[in-house]
């Protein structure tokens, strides 16, 4: 009961600061319609903007998304899940991934304000609702709103926080946006080591993190919320109809090799500790290698996106695929060694937001809306990736040996990056 209260009041105080903008903002209008200056609510400095939108992706993605692959081979030791068993529950997560990702491609009037922070409550709520004992169907459900919750958050705290610091000619500041996935996956292999070294049980994983996620959740939002309102209430919606239709360049390449890259890395993404954690010389390492992966993140899509400025994006996003798939295969084919685990660790958290970073920026077009739709697009292909790569994982493994399903997932990325190639040949996106 405590829990629903507690999302119940944070949905009022959503409401109620929203409210109370949107009447300054009319009472702002009413007076610049009397010829009196518009003098808009003070925004955030690029500096808290970026700080707030690096805060938002650590707590929904890291954390919301990702802590379920530090926790997994400690829920699997202590007898809570099996190999099949997580590969559904992570399923379930990516297909409301999905979902999140079509809901934003169809709501063509959404208030992105009010859609992060909802994401946000149900981002922290979900964390904490796995610390309980739900069964496999209740985790499933919990799961399934956890990756709702994480596409609405990615897609509205990315796209506010782009259109503010584009407001306040501070673009650069976007760098510390993206390092937010990389936090949130640092902070919590740690929590999972710290656990793991103490015999706890997998719940206080899920309620530390979940507790640390509330904390945080609402100055963050209150941050980029504010930021949102400031430029809708000085600003008004760009529109083409002046100009007639505007026709943007076609997706389909893009989004077929987009897809196949949520294939290629999510296996590795979902399973990599648990696949050290088998292999004889290396299951000391299973954390320090989801560890690397985070460590990895944090830098990742800023040098990719500033080597892509200089030998150009498509270049830079096949070379990151590339590199990604090898990052992929390393622990498989030179099983049981440090330096490979550790290696292919990096090389999958140095690539694959650098891969979401470089294929974003290819996909944007001048109209915001438009912008939003396209990478909801994009993003719900990428979905469609990361839902076949559990349930690929968990018809192919063998027991518990996933060779075969890390394989598929490196030869999914060369592929992925043949197709880059077709779309820089065909779409020709830049």
């Amino acid at each position: 009961m405590n829990l629903i209260k507690s999302i119940h009041f944070t949905r009022i105080v959503i409401r109620r600061y929203l409210r109370r903008h949107r009447q300054r903002s009319s009472e702002g209008a009413a007076m610049n319609s009397q010829c009196l200056p518009l003098i808009p609510d003070r925004a955030p400095s690029p500096a808290m903007i970026a700080v707030a939108g690096l805060s938002v992706l650590a707590l929904a993605m890291g954390i919301g998304r990702f802590a379920f692959t530090a926790l997994l081979p400690l829920a699997k030791e202590q007898g809570l899940l099996t190999l099949s068993s997580a590969g559904w529950l992570a399923a379930s997560n990516y297909g409301g991934y999905l979902v999140g990702a079509l809901w934003v491609v169809r709501s063509r009037s959404a208030h992105a304000a009010r859609r992060l922070g909802i994401g946000l409550v149900f981002s922290v709520v979900t964390t904490l609702a796995m610390g309980w004992e739900l069964g496999s169907a209740g985790w499933m459900a919990v799961r399934f709103v956890a990756g709702v919750a994480s596409a609405w958050v990615y897609i509205y705290a990315t796209g506010i926080m782009l259109r503010a610091l584009v407001h306040a000619h501070a673009s650069g500041w976007s760098a510390l946006h993206y390092p937010g996935v990389g936090a949130g996956i640092v902070f919590s292999a740690c929590v999972a080591q710290f656990l793991l070294n103490r015999g706890a049980a997998t719940a206080w994983g899920w309620w530390t993190l979940g507790g640390f996620a509330a904390l945080v959740a609402l100055p963050a939002a209150a941050v980029l919320i504010r930021a949102e309102l400031s430029i809708t209430a000085t600003h008004s919606a760009p529109t083409s109809a002046a100009h007639g239709v505007t026709v943007h360049p076609p997706l389909g390449w893009m989004a077929a090799a987009y897809g196949l890259a949520g294939f290629g890395y999510i296996v590795n993404a979902t399973f990599l500790p648990t696949l050290l954690r088998t292999q004889p010389g290396v299951a000391d390492a299973a954390l320090t290698g989801w560890l690397v992966v985070g460590l990895a993140t944090l830098p990742a899509t800023a040098l990719w996106i500033r080597l892509g400025l200089w030998i150009g994006a498509y270049p830079a996003l096949i070379a990151c695929t590339l590199l990604e798939a090898a990052g992929v295969a390393l622990p498989v084919l030179w099983p049981g060694q440090h330096l490979t685990a550790l290696a292919g660790a990096a090389l999958l958290g140095g690539t694959f937001m650098g891969i979401a970073g470089l294929a974003q920026w290819l996909v944007r077009v001048p109209d915001p809306q438009a912008t939003s739709r396209r990478i909801g697009f994009v993003t719900a292909c990428y979905g469609i990736g990361q839902i076949a790569g559990p349930l690929a994982t968990s018809g192919l493994a063998q027991g518990n040996d996933l060779t075969v399903p890390v394989l598929l997932a490196a030869g999914a990325l060369v592929l992925s990056a043949g197709l880059f190639e077709v779309s820089r040949r065909v779409e020709r996106l830049v």
